[in-house]
């Protein structure tokens, strides 16, 4: 299945600014001075959210791409300095026999996580 997930890690008041205007729920929270699964302590705040998942990752970037124009009609920003947003993309292959599956990001995409402030993680 593949995920798209939003994490969003910072100082405490921005978070909280930024998860009253998101157009969904954080899926899970931590906050500053946690332990983390690996052992070491938070030295931040933040959050993750599920844009979506789909075995068909056209349909699942149309899940983003939907969110991503939520949050700008709605203001959102990330590029703050008290803030970082990831936005985190998860692709499995079922078959080794079957193609890869490919993620075509329009420019238009790329434009608008610059413009929000949103850097990309891709992992297979």
């Amino acid at each position: 299945m593949n995920i798209a997930t939003l994490k969003v890690n910072g100082d405490d008041d921005a978070l909280a600014d930024i998860r009253d205007g998101l157009p969904a729920e954080p899926d899970g929270s931590w906050q500053k001075g946690d332990v983390r699964p690996d052992g070491r302590v938070r030295i931040d705040s933040g959050f993750y959210v599920s844009l979506g998942t789909d075995k068909n990752p056209d349909k699942l970037l149309k899940q983003v791409r939907s969110f991503l124009a939520e949050c700008t009609a709605r203001g959102i920003h990330f590029e703050r300095s008290d803030v970082a947003a990831e936005l985190r993309i998860s692709f499995t292959v079922d078959d080794p026999s079957k193609p890869t599956p490919t993620l075509d990001f329009l420019l238009a995409d790329l434009a608008l996580l610059v413009e929000t402030g949103i850097s990309l993680s891709i992992t297979a």
